[in-house]
């Protein structure tokens, strides 16, 4: 995060660029094209959610034209899923009903998702990530995927 000029989440929780482990600077960050609607419902569910960079410095959005809906990447923190496990688990039933929601309104028979999701590992302090791909309602099952990795 240092060298892309980012902030650290202080609450451990981020939505995070689409592209944001291959940009080599802050200029070439994505946002996915609905992380404006995922930010603003996951902090009406109370799910404390930290900015990496500055209102100003946002990166733009990109719209992909494909069948799949493309989630933001969801960070999350060591310290904040062993103190806020419930919270991790509001925020991928936010997330998935958002999806099944947008994607039924779409008149989209088949549900296609992309998720994936940055945890930082308890032990060792480094980064595992999770990728999701498949039916929207799968994304609230995710928790158990998730406490996993960060004990790995």
């Amino acid at each position: 995060m240092a060298e892309l000029g980012c902030q650290n989440p202080s609450s451990g929780i981020a939505l995070l660029p689409v592209n944001f482990a291959e940009a080599s600077s802050a200029t070439e960050l994505l946002q996915a094209s609905d992380t404006a609607t995922v930010r603003k419902l996951l902090k009406e569910a109370g799910v404390p959610l930290d900015e990496i960079l500055e209102r100003s410095q946002r990166p733009p959005y990109i719209k992909n034209k494909s069948v799949d809906w493309v989630a933001p990447i969801l960070f999350l923190s060591a310290a904040f899923y062993s103190q806020n496990s419930l919270a991790v688990s509001v925020a991928l039933s936010v997330i998935g009903n958002y999806a099944t929601d947008l994607l039924k309104a779409a008149g989209r028979r088949e549900e296609h998702v992309r998720l994936e999701i940055v945890v930082e590992t308890e032990e060792t302090k480094t980064f595992k990530k999770v990728s999701y791909n498949g039916p929207a309602d799968g994304i609230k099952d995710l928790a158990e995927t998730i406490r996993t990795a960060f004990h790995d």
